[in-house]
């Protein structure tokens, strides 16, 4: 039975230490990559047009960081990193607030 319940430890251990780690933080290779050239046509070649085919979106004017740093509202002054992958809190006032009270 011990050895059972470490391996539990083990594994939540483990799992703990990945869901603590920011991959916001920094800027990653693929956020400096460059982009290639659309292909062009080539005399003589026709592309047979496919309604299957995946179409690749023109880039957004105003790209949304996956991370920005916020005001942090526990230490004024102070700054926070967001990251798109962890949602944001609550304010503590909205906390509760459509709970029926038994």
């Amino acid at each position: 039975m011990s050895l059972r319940m470490a391996t539990v430890a083990l594994v939540a251990l483990i799992m703990s230490g990945c869901a603590s780690n920011r991959h916001c933080v920094g800027v990653k290779e693929y956020q400096t990559a460059r982009t290639l050239p659309p292909p062009v046509a080539v005399e003589g070649l026709s592309v047979p047009e496919s309604a299957s085919a995946l179409q690749i979106p023109p880039a957004p004017e105003h790209p949304v960081p996956f991370a920005h740093e916020v005001a942090d509202p526990e230490s004024p002054g102070e700054t926070q990193l967001e990251c798109l992958d962890v949602p944001p809190r609550l304010p503590p006032e909205k906390l509760g607030e459509d709970v029926p009270k038994s």
